[in-house]
């Protein structure tokens, strides 16, 4: 009975051959030559396979053809990007440039910056960050530029980084003289040809503003900002005179304006990469709960009137690259009336932050709501591409709220990115209404600025 229970529990020492010093090993199998497989079916033709098909049905030869020529219209479109994703990638730019224009340690550099907008044109400047001022990660910057929009504009901030610990303090002025700046007019309407009334106008300011961040817990934010502000309005040499077009008394402010403001910001940001492998800068995951309310206090014969919103958005990843489609939905109103807010402090949408499709502030009034959508994937490690629709208009009051006559706009971008920061972002846009825009610029779209330092 043991010895049984012994082949039964060791099966392979009983049947196993015994090997000792002179047993040869086995013989590797002989590889095949050419010859052997000479008369095998080629792949694809084996007998027996499940998948084989008699060919192309004239239906799918017919679609291919089609497609032909729609194919060789996206490719050639593409051909400049996937031009710049191959050089961009093959010669390192994005690392001779950094040893170009900044120090070893990345923290001091001088860079030219160009801003591109189809309606007004190239602004072009240049740019001084220092991102380590004394050790705790203060950071100064300055910018002048002129062009485009601006016939000169001239910007200085500095914030305090971590020295302050939880709490960073921003205090920044700027100055700008944009000769041309359109009107379309305040409501719903749709954007006017200049032969059918736009009008430019000038207008010159000069600000200083003071933006409080106060990190309470994790994502959860306390933010207040204060500006006093100073806008000059005249007729512009563009185009017929604005107030010529529409009445002077609807034009509020135009005299000038003279007020300072102050706002509170309750804020939950949790947006971040999605991996440690992704860069920084580039959102694929989280939320932002942003709820703001500001007050203009006039200090001329103004009118004073609060400011309220919610800036909402939701990033979901997708894939691996990462692949992102983010949600956005953004708010404001004004408690004055449209005869005592100055014309250019109400809400306002078009441009290329707040409804993509449609010329910069084509659309004012005492309220504003818009949503997006957006789909967004990876060219390369520094590159991505996206393609998104904005939905939105402007009402004269909350009550008048609802989804009639929606302005729609859609289009492509691609965004550049460095190890640390945002780029740049190019993105051609137009809507249903027509009309076709071509922006670059430098800022995020989902990055609205403190209402403080709005133009």
């Amino acid at each position: 009975m043991r010895s049984i229970l012994v082949v039964l529990l060791a099966p392979s020492a009983v049947f196993a051959e015994p090997v000792g010093e002179d047993t040869a090993p086995p013989c590797p199998p002989a590889e095949l030559s050419a010859g052997d497989v000479e008369s095998a079916p080629l792949p694809g033709e084996e007998s027996g396979r499940a998948d084989q098909e008699a060919g192309d049905s004239l239906a799918r030869t017919l679609g291919r053809g089609a497609l032909f020529v729609p194919k060789l219209a996206v490719q050639g479109t593409l051909a400049p990007v996937r031009a710049s994703v191959w050089a961009y990638e093959r010669y390192h730019l994005h690392d001779r440039a950094l040893r170009l224009l900044f120090n070893d340690a990345e923290t001091i550099g001088v860079y030219p910056v160009a801003q591109l907008e189809s309606q007004y044109g190239v602004n072009v400047g240049a740019r001084f960050v220092h991102r380590d001022l004394f050790g705790a990660r203060e950071h100064l910057g300055l910018h002048v530029g002129t062009g485009g929009r601006f016939r000169q504009i001239a910007s200085a901030a500095v914030r305090s980084g971590d020295r302050l610990g939880p709490l960073e303090l921003e205090l920044g002025g700027d100055y700008e003289r944009r000769p041309r700046d359109a009107f379309y007019g305040i409501g719903n309407a749709p954007m006017l040809a200049p032969d059918d009334g736009e009008t430019r106008f000038r207008e010159q300011l000069v600000r200083a503003t003071l933006v409080g961040d106060l990190r309470v817990s994790g994502p959860f934010h306390l933010r207040a900002s204060a500006a006093i502000a100073d806008f000059d309005f005249a007729r512009s040499e563009d185009g017929p005179p604005i107030d010529q077009v529409y009445p002077r008394e609807t034009l509020v402010g135009f005299d000038g304006i003279r007020h300072t403001y102050g706002e509170l910001e309750v804020r939950w940001d949790s947006r971040r990469a999605a991996s440690s492998w992704d860069v920084d800068s580039v959102r694929a995951t989280g939320s932002l709960l942003s709820a703001f309310a500001g007050r203009v206090t006039a200090l001329d014969a103004g009118a004073d009137y609060f400011r309220v919103g919610v800036d909402l958005q939701h990033f979901v990843t997708l894939g691996r690259g990462p692949r992102v489609l983010s949600f956005r939905f953004y708010g404001e109103t004004v408690s004055g009336d449209v005869d005592e807010v100055p014309f250019t402090q109400l809400p306002r949408l078009g441009g290329k932050t707040l409804l993509r499709g449609y010329a910069l502030d084509q659309f004012r009034d005492r309220v504003a709501a818009m949503a997006s959508t957006e789909y967004a994937w990876d060219l390369n490690r520094y590159l991505s591409a996206s393609t998104f629709v904005d939905a939105g208009r402007v009402f004269p009051a909350l009550h008048d709220l609802a989804i009639e006559d929606v302005r729609v706009g859609y289009g492509v971008a691609i965004e550049a990115h460095s190890r640390r920061s945002f780029l740049l972002r190019a993105s051609l846009a137009s809507s249903l209404d027509g009309g076709l825009f071509l922006d670059v610029a430098f800022d995020p779209v989902f990055d609205l600025g403190p209402r403080v330092e709005r133009r």
